[in-house]
């Protein structure tokens, strides 16, 4: 079966030097808004056992993650769509960091831009996404 903290870890690594890393819920975030920026958040998931549903050929996993950079109420729009392309840049690169390893697919991958969270404080971009773990890990 696949593994919690493997997954966690396969995230992390798919993320350049620099840029912090968060998992765990909502509060979690919301608590560790000091220090720098970008920040990414993993929110909790739900691994399924391919011996679980008759037709899974693999163990697979739904994550949503988060990646986040300061902003502020009086920012202009043009100051928050900057910042959430920004995100959606590093998210992009994620992405093609996990799909180069070999034990894991991605599927049904969905994106949403992502306005002002986090008590006004965070702006950037979310994404939501299948994987399934080909190799155990």
């Amino acid at each position: 079966m696949a593994n919690f903290k493997n997954i966690v870890e396969i995230c992390r690594e798919s993320l350049p030097d620099g840029v912090r890393f968060i998992h765990g819920r909502l509060m979690d975030f919301s608590n560790s808004y000091t220090g720098t920026y970008p920040l990414v958040t993993l929110l909790p998931f739900t691994i399924q056992d391919a011996r679980s549903t008759p037709d899974a050929t693999f163990d697979f996993a739904t994550l949503v993650v988060g990646f986040w950079k300061e902003d502020s109420p009086d920012s202009t729009p043009e100051q928050r769509e900057n910042i959430i392309s920004e995100m959606d840049l590093l998210s992009d690169f994620f992405i093609d960091n996990l799909e180069d390893n070999l034990g894991i697919r991605l599927t049904n991958i969905q994106k949403e831009p992502q306005y002002l969270m986090f008590q006004g404080t965070l702006s950037g971009m979310a994404i939501q996404f299948r994987i399934d773990i080909i190799r155990p890990c």
